[in-house]
């Protein structure tokens, strides 16, 4: 499920969590195949990753 408050993200990070949640489509788990498929399409994701961790809790509490 993707919270609609991710519009308020950078672009790359909105791309990031579209892929993510696509590729869990035919992968349901965090496996090697899961990310070398999010990494095959977006690269390095690391950064955006990143980003969800230090700012993700900010989308949720906005009012």
């Amino acid at each position: 499920m993707i919270n609609r408050r991710l519009i308020h993200a950078p672009l790359s990070v909105v791309e990031y969590v579209v892929i993510h949640e696509l590729v869990h489509l035919r992968h349901r788990n965090h496996s090697k195949k899961f990310w070398g498929v999010v990494n095959s399409i977006l690269g390095d994701v690391k950064p955006d990753k990143q980003w969800l961790r230090l700012q993700g809790a900010h989308l949720l509490h906005r009012s």
